[in-house]
């Protein structure tokens, strides 16, 4: 956690370089496409007061010569531009985006190795958090999540937001079992429609668009948990990638699916044989039960924190109890996880 603690601002500043980078070369591309677009009409207004203005009032054939020679003059000069118009948006839209991206998922993968590094510190200080929860020394964490349902290009989200809504109270429910209290952070619709449909769960998605994506698009680093909610997963109702801090879940999946991804990150990666475990990847049963050992392993997680996340801190006590309670409500319509 102490590794995290370091690491996540850190990771939070170079995205925010990136981006700022990003953002300033894209203004400087769209000022110089609006220079060349200016001049542009500038040259067609001044060939055109050329041939009313100078050469209308030339002697035959000279004023022939004059319309010619400014037809050519400025066609020359308005072909250039196109070009260089052309060209330029090319590299700006092309070339320069894709250098941002392959940035992007160059720095992903370097924090992807350093979260690794940390994983494995941080159980120094886990070990006797874990021993202390087993011994029932259990006092009330938080567990901060940010949620990102993806959308289509006409906004379409994969699952609608009541949907998801009821699967985090769901998920939340089972999370106070453990004396843990999930708070959504917030709650984003991405028009991402490439990815609405194309994800997998699969040692070979590590090197796919989509996880560098997710990755980039977390909410901050390291310590919140970004649950991503696509349309669908091939082969699966939900999936999460070792040393990552997000999770996808499609529309086959429910607060239990949820609850189990989050549980993959936080080190349960080996499924449960009982039906009834919220850990299961059998079918059947309610697949909402969880144990004290899984409740340890969450819990002493780098998610689940003493302090509240998001801007709790900052509210009022009433504010802050309304809030909580939000996260509690009448649970999601469970489906049968006949998918592994």
């Amino acid at each position: 956690m102490i590794c995290n603690a370091i690491l996540s601002p850190v990771v939070v500043v170079i995205r925010t370089v990136i981006q700022v980078a990003r953002q300033i070369v894209h203004t400087v591309c769209e000022l110089v496409s609006s220079t060349i677009t200016t001049i542009k009409t500038i040259t067609e207004e001044v060939c055109n007061w050329v041939k009313e203005n100078v050469c209308s009032w030339l002697p035959w054939p000279f004023d022939k010569l004059c319309e010619w020679v400014s037809k050519l003059v400025c066609t020359i000069v308005t072909k250039t531009l196109e070009v260089i118009e052309t060209v330029w948006n090319w590299v700006c839209h092309e070339v320069i985006e894709t250098i941002f991206e392959w940035i992007e998922i160059f720095f992903e993968y370097v924090f992807y190795i350093l979260k690794w590094v940390c994983w494995a510190i941080d159980w120094v200080i886990r070990l006797p958090e874990l021993g202390l929860c087993k011994l029932g020394v259990r006092l009330p964490k938080f567990m901060g999540v940010c949620v990102k349902i993806l959308a289509d290009d006409a906004g379409n989200p994969a699952i609608p937001l009541a949907d998801v809504q009821a699967m985090m109270r769901d998920a939340a429910a089972i999370f106070r079992r453990c004396n843990i209290r999930l708070v959504v952070c917030s709650t984003e619709i991405v028009i991402k429609p490439e990815f609405l449909d194309s994800t997998v769960c699969e040692f070979s998605g590590m090197f796919s668009r989509f996880f560098s994506w997710f990755s980039t698009h977390a909410c901050g680093c390291c310590s919140m948990v970004t649950v991503y909610f696509v349309r669908d997963i091939a082969a699966a109702s939900g999936c999460a990638y070792p040393g990552t801090d997000w999770v996808t879940v499609d529309a086959a999946g429910d607060g239990t699916v949820v609850v189990q991804e989050i549980g993959h990150l936080c080190d349960l990666w080996e499924h449960s044989s009982d039906p009834n475990n919220v850990m299961t990847d059998v079918g059947g049963g309610t697949h909402d039960q969880i144990t004290s050992w899984q409740c340890c392993m969450i819990r002493s997680s780098r998610f689940a924190k003493l302090a509240p996340p998001c801007d709790l801190l900052s509210l009022a006590a009433d504010r802050l109890t309304a809030r909580l309670k939000a996260s509690v409500g009448e649970p999601f319509k469970r489906k049968d996880r006949g998918r592994p």
